[in-house]
């Protein structure tokens, strides 16, 4: 059986490889595979899409992630739901391979970066962070290398073990003349600012607020006595908010989080925006016409997104490049482009990358780094102390 350093020294002798990048966010409703095709490192790397597919959580699994993450269960819980979560990202590696007609042979690299469960960067404390999904169950059912635990490493060098996305955007997005802002809107909102041409220590990069998260809270609760096939986990096409009215009272309430006034490296999750967070809101919006509340939160995406480049960006963009879920949802997409009026918004298609599968794609880039021995944070992002190797490797 060839040794990790064999492993690595061969993969590293391939002009081209195979790799399934897998991402799982905090707003746990689905797997996200991406099958690309990879050569080079740094700027130089070359990605071609082979293939893009979402294998969705099961309504049972999805209720035990999101319990754990609001901090029920003990150790057995999570033990099983990591194991758990292990098969389903092997559902998610063959279901993307069937679609392109690959096998697994052909496949030189799992990268996964797991479902966060906890996240609490460096504060008070030391920092500490947990994406479970085991990549033991990957290596052994699909019979490939897996890296994961991307996220541990930078915590160690005391950084925030997050936003990484910042590094695969640097690689992949950077314009030789035009600063760009790069926005993802997933569960949670993070930006990449990437000035003309950019060294990797002139990259910034942090968590903006909520993204997704409260909006999709919203559209659950608003739908909860529908029947179970008419039930909603997020707000198709932004139809609720577009039929409500912003409250400015509870939007200026909401604009006070102290997250959205820390200057970074900052980085959140289900402990700032997720369950007790959404009942204050509640209990603040007591009254309030349904519609209205998911039309404050979807402002409340945006503004803090706008508000976030004001105050921490080192100049405004020339463009903004919009990715993630929160392209589909047209109402936030133009509330942000009134708010950054006259700055292009764009989003990933409009510069050659599928938006659904850009933070999957991100993640094999980071595993190619990895398997190469190359440092892949940024710490003017993270904070950590110096460049570090991410990511843990699983052999078959």
């Amino acid at each position: 059986m060839p040794s990790a350093w064999d492993r690595a020294r061969r993969y590293a002798e391939k002009p081209e490889r195979l790799v399934v990048g897998l991402m799982s966010g905090t707003s746990v409703d689905g797997v996200d595979a991406a099958l690309v095709r990879l050569s080079g490192s740094g700027r130089a790397t070359g990605v071609r899409l082979e293939a893009f597919f979402t294998t969705p959580f099961p309504s049972t699994l999805r209720e035990q992630v999101l319990a754990v993450s609001h901090g029920e269960g003990n150790a057995e819980s999570v033990s099983r739901l990591n194991v758990a979560l292990g098969g389903l990202f092997s559902d998610a590696v063959e279901s993307v391979l069937g679609v392109a007609a690959v096998t697994t042979r052909q496949v030189d690299l799992i990268a996964s970066h797991g479902q966060t469960v906890s996240h609490t960067p460096p504060g008070t404390g030391a920092g500490a962070t947990l994406q479970i999904g085991e990549a033991a169950v990957l290596a052994y059912r699909i019979g490939v290398p897996v890296v994961s635990d991307f996220r541990v490493a930078d915590v160690a060098a005391g950084g925030q073990g997050a936003p990484l996305v910042p590094y695969a955007d640097w690689c992949l997005l950077t314009h030789p003349t035009r600063a760009r802002a790069v926005q993802n809107i997933g569960g949670i909102g993070n930006v990449t600012f990437l000035p003309a041409d950019a060294a990797p220590g002139e990259v910034v990069g942090f968590d903006t607020g909520p993204g997704n998260m409260l909006i999709d809270r919203a559209a659950a609760w608003l739908t909860r006595d529908r029947s179970p096939e008419n039930r909603l986990t997020y707000d198709r096409d932004g139809g609720f908010a577009a039929r409500g009215q912003v409250a400015k009272a509870l939007l200026e309430d909401l604009l006070r989080h102290p997250f959205l006034n820390t200057a970074p490296p900052k980085s959140a999750g289900r402990e700032e925006f997720g369950e007790s967070f959404w009942n204050e809101v509640l209990r603040n919006a007591r009254g309030m016409q349904p519609c209205d509340l998911v039309a404050t939160l979807t402002a409340f995406t945006a503004y803090s997104i706008t508000d976030a480049y004001k105050r921490f960006l080192p100049r405004i963009p020339d463009e903004v490049v919009v990715g993630g879920g929160g392209t589909q949802n047209p109402t936030l997409m133009a509330m942000l482009r009134e708010r950054l009026a006259p700055i292009p918004v764009l989003t990933h298609e409009d510069v050659g990358i599928n938006s659904a599968a850009k933070e999957a794609i991100a993640f094999a880039v980071l595993g190619n780094e990895t398997m190469l021995g190359n440092p892949s944070n940024l710490p003017s992002v993270t904070g950590a102390s110096r460049p570090v190797v991410l990511g843990t490797l699983t052999l078959p």
